[in-house]
C-alpha cells in the first residue's frame, strides 16, 4: 500500500485539489504554487531542505477531511436519509439578490456576491476572500481580498479554471475584523483544517459561503475550448465563462475589444470543459459545500428560458449561515422564498450520483495498493447504495480502466514546461 509521507506523494498520487492551503500554511514559506496546464495549481517545494513539520499535510483535504464538526447529528448512522446525502441543512430558499446588477452579473441570481455585500457593508465585516479572474492573464484566476461593492462585481461570475482560494488565508488572519470565505466545497473543508492549526484565523473567519461544484478543469481546457472556437487564447483581453443572465454564456473578448468575439451556452461549454477536470476532484465527494455556513447553485429543476435574470437554491448549513441569510433578506440584499426539499433533489442529482461513485472508485484504489483520503462524518456507502447497479458497475470497471489506460499505479510526473507560478492573493 502506498502512502502519504510528504507534501510531493499528494501530488505524486493525483489526490490534489489545488486549494492552495499548504502554501498558506507553511512556516517557512518554501512551498510555492503552480499552474501546471495540463493538472492545475499544485505545489511545489523548490529546495532541498524542508522543515520536519507536517502542518502541510495536516491542513491538506486531500489527505484528511473531517465533516463531523458540521453535521447536526454527530453519529452517521442516525441521520436522515437527506443529511446522509445533501450534508446539514438548517434552511432551503430560493431566489435571487435585489440589486439587478448583481443579479445579472453573477452566475445564477447573484446570491453570493449580494451576501459578501451585506457582510461588508451592515455587518462591518472587513473584506471577501475570493476569487475572481488575473487580469494580467484573463485565462487564469487570482485570489482577492475585495473591500468595496465594485471589486466585488468585477469578480462575478463562475471561473471553470484552476483557482486557490486558501492561498489567501493570510490576508483572513491578518486582517482587523472578520471576513466572509467564499471557495469550492473542498477549499472550505482545507479551511476548517487550517483553521484547527491557527486559533488567530479562526477568529478573522467571519462566515464560509461555498457553492455547488462538479471541479474545476484544468487550464488546457480553457485554451483548447478557445482553440475550438476559432481564437487565439494569447489574444483574449478578457474571458466569462458564464453570468450576465442565467445562466449565460462561455464569452470571451479580444484586447482592444468590448463585445464577444464568439460564445458559446453554458450547457455546450461545459460538457467541453468538463472533461478536462484532473482525477482528483473525481474522488472528492462533496460538490455542494457540505462544511460552509451557506452553500449556493443553480435550480436547474427549472430549465433556463433565456429571460430569467438568475435565481439560486440557497442553502444554511449552519445557524450562523440561517442568521446572515435572513439579516440579507431584512436589510434588502436578498429576495428569497421557503424551498422543498426536492428541487435540490432535481437540481443537483449529478452531484449526487458522483458522491455515491467515489465509494466504488475509493475501493479499486484501495485494491490496487493506492492511497486514499481520509474522511469522516460522510456516509459514503450510504450513497454508494442509492446508484442504481448499472452505476455501480460503471463506478468500479470504469475507474479500473482509467487505473490501466491512465496508469494512476505509477507516480505522475507532473509537465515542468507548461507551467506558471501563481499570483500572491492580492489586497485591495
Amino acid at each position: 500500500m502506498q502512502r502519504i509521507h510528504k507534501l510531493s506523494d499528494v501530488v505524486d498520487w493525483r489526490l490534489c485539489l489545488g486549494c492552495g492551503a499548504c502554501a498558506y500554511i507553511c512556516p517557512e514559506q518554501k512551498v510555492k504554487l503552480v499552474d501546471f496546464l495540463d493538472e492545475g495549481i499544485r505545489p511545489v517545494i523548490e529546495t532541498a531542505s524542508c522543515g520536519s513539520c507536517r502542518e502541510c499535510l495536516d491542513v491538506c483535504p486531500a489527505v484528511q477531511s473531517d465533516f463531523r464538526s458540521n453535521v447536526l447529528r454527530p453519529n452517521s448512522d442516525s441521520r436522515d436519509s437527506f443529511t446522509n446525502e445533501w450534508g446539514p441543512t438548517v434552511a432551503i430558499w430560493e431566489g435571487h439578490a435585489v440589486d439587478p446588477e448583481i443579479r445579472f452579473k453573477g452566475s445564477s441570481g447573484g446570491v453570493l456576491t449580494a451576501i459578501g455585500a451585506f457582510c461588508i457593508e451592515v455587518l462591518g465585516m472587513h473584506g471577501v476572500l475570493h476569487i475572481a479572474q488575473d487580469p494580467d492573464d484573463p485565462l487564469r484566476n487570482c485570489t482577492r481580498l475585495s473591500r468595496i461593492r465594485p471589486e466585488l462585481l468585477a469578480a462575478t461570475g463562475s471561473r471553470y479554471s484552476p483557482a486557490s482560494v486558501c492561498y489567501g488565508l493570510g490576508l483572513v488572519e491578518s486582517a482587523p475584523d472578520p471576513c466572509v470565505v467564499v471557495g469550492q466545497p473542498s477549499e472550505i473543508a482545507a479551511l476548517r483544517n487550517a483553521s484547527k492549526l491557527r486559533p488567530a484565523l479562526d477568529q478573522k473567519v467571519g462566515v464560509t459561503l461555498s457553492f455547488f461544484c462538479a471541479g474545476s478543469p484544468s487550464t488546457r481546457g480553457t485554451v483548447a475550448l478557445l482553440e475550438k472556437l476559432g481564437v487565439d487564447p494569447l489574444s483574449v483581453g478578457s474571458l466569462r465563462y458564464r453570468g450576465l443572465g442565467w445562466p449565460g454564456s462561455f464569452a470571451p473578448v479580444r484586447r482592444g475589444e468590448s463585445e464577444p468575439c464568439q460564445k458559446m451556452t453554458y450547457h455546450e461549454s461545459w460538457a467541453f470543459l468538463q472533461a478536462y477536470r484532473p482525477w482528483s476532484v473525481q474522488l472528492w465527494p462533496d460538490g455542494t459545500g457540505e462544511l460552509a455556513d451557506i452553500s449556493c447553485g443553480d435550480p436547474w429543476y427549472d430549465e433556463p428560458d433565456g429571460k430569467n435574470a438568475g435565481y439560486s437554491l440557497v442553502l444554511a448549513r449552519t445557524e450562523r449561515g440561517r442568521e446572515i441569510v435572513e439579516g440579507a433578506m431584512a436589510a434588502g440584499y436578498l429576495v428569497l422564498m421557503p424551498a422543498e426539499n426536492w428541487k435540490l433533489v432535481k437540481s443537483q442529482s449529478g452531484l449526487l450520483a458522483k458522491k455515491g461513485a467515489v465509494w466504488g472508485r475509493r475501493m479499486v484504489l484501495r485494491m490496487a495498493g493506492l492511497p486514499v483520503t481520509r474522511f469522516r462524518g460522510l456516509s459514503l456507502w450510504h450513497n454508494w447504495k442509492l446508484l442504481s447497479f448499472e452505476d455501480r458497475l460503471r463506478s468500479l470497471f470504469g475507474t479500473i480502466r482509467r487505473v490501466l489506460t491512465r496508469k494512476l499505479y505509477r507516480a505522475m510526473i507532473l509537465n515542468t514546461l507548461n507551467r506558471v507560478p501563481v499570483k500572491s492573493a492580492i489586497a485591495s
